[in-house]
């Protein structure tokens, strides 16, 4: 029995330190910005816009998650039908969407960044929200 127990324990301990290895591995981090590598896709997403004319920014937040703001990647192609809504106006937005920069930077550096979450969107479609209208 004692034969059998040394073997059976050194197996252990090379499959328990082979685990732990594997789990440690450095992980990637997202690339940020507009030409990074995309987290997800907004499809037709109910959100509140914002938009600046004259400085050709815009940028909004999806209706429910007021926690997190999303930055237009190409805010001047889009201008000429953002201005058709009001400011703050309910609308549909549709694209992919990135980690900004700066924010990647300040929550990866901090454990407990608690900030508001702020992401970069590549926007492919706008769309006005008709319910109840």
């Amino acid at each position: 029995m004692k034969r059998l127990r040394i073997p059976s324990t050194i197996a252990m301990i090379i499959v328990i330190a082979t685990v732990a290895v594997l789990s440690w591995g450095c992980k990637k981090q997202p690339k940020c910005g507009c030409d990074g590598d995309a987290l997800d896709t907004l499809r037709l997403i109910h959100v509140n816009i914002s938009y600046d004319v004259d400085n050709k920014t815009a940028r909004f937040s999806v209706l429910g998650d007021p926690y997190a703001v999303y930055y237009f990647c190409n805010p001047s192609e889009w201008m000429s039908q953002l201005s058709k809504f009001e400011q703050g106006e309910e609308i549909l937005i549709s694209g992919p969407y990135y980690y900004e920069c700066n924010y990647l930077m300040n929550s990866s550096n901090s454990p407990y960044y608690y900030g508001m979450r702020i992401y970069q969107i590549n926007v492919t479609a706008v769309a006005e929200y008709e319910f109840g209208k």
